[in-house]
């Protein structure tokens, strides 16, 4: 089961529904000032799912090292300025190690335990003895509806949620810039403490810390 069960709107969509032109307008809101602080400056950094770039490029630019990953080869050729993979996250077996291995927007939030499995055992191939593995993670309550924000021309709107079983979620988010629209209907799963630290465990890697107050940022280590 994928993350994203299907998307709308101009312009071409990853297999999980994603839209290439909507990710290259989405702004940085404060995740590589979070990142950076958080690692050593100068890091090798695997970037497991990074769309077209958007967190990349602030990252080279604070002189860190990365090799970004994306399953989509739209995405990927939107990516420049680094090495770029274009390969899903569960069947990367790269014959490298990294200081950082990164994997953002809610993946680990995948509403299949195998999935999930999958891409942690990526995490921990990659990252070396001592290095950092960084999880964003969607928390209880982050997805509820009616909900519409606006902001400085951009709209974002969830919709038609659904609560299912095993704290599942189906919803639809809709972002609307410039007079454009793309819609994406996306199924996720909320984890419990104890189910993330025994998938983490399961994939050989052990929860050490939590880099914000809201749990939304995980750092594990190989055990």
């Amino acid at each position: 089961m994928r993350v994203g069960q299907g998307g709308s709107g101009p312009g071409p969509h990853t297999p999980d529904g994603s839209a290439v032109e909507l990710y290259e307008r989405a702004p940085v809101t404060g995740e590589d000032q979070l990142i950076n602080a958080a690692i050593d400056p100068g890091s090798s950094i695997l970037e497991l799912g990074c769309g077209t770039g958007r967190i990349t490029r602030p990252l080279l630019a604070l002189g860190h090292q990365i090799v970004a990953v994306d399953e989509s080869p739209e995405m990927t050729a939107r990516v420049h300025e680094t090495e770029t993979i274009c390969s899903t996250i569960g069947d990367l077996r790269l014959d490298r190690r990294f200081d950082v291995v990164l994997m953002m927007s809610y993946l680990i939030n995948v509403a299949d335990d195998e999935e999930r499995l999958r891409l942690l055992r990526t995490c921990a191939h990659h990252v070396r003895p001592g290095g950092s593995v960084l999880l964003q993670q969607q928390m209880p309550g982050m997805i509820h509806a009616p909900a519409v924000r606006e902001k400085e021309g951009r709209r974002f709107e969830v919709s038609d949620v659904e609560h299912l079983p095993g704290n599942r979620q189906a919803a639809t988010l809709t972002h609307t810039v410039d007079g454009r629209s793309w819609s994406q209907r996306i199924l996720t799963q909320n984890l419990t403490d104890e189910q993330l630290t025994a998938q983490l465990a399961e994939a050989g890697l052990t929860l050490t810390d939590y880099l914000t107050p809201d749990q939304t940022w995980v750092r594990a280590r190989l055990s």
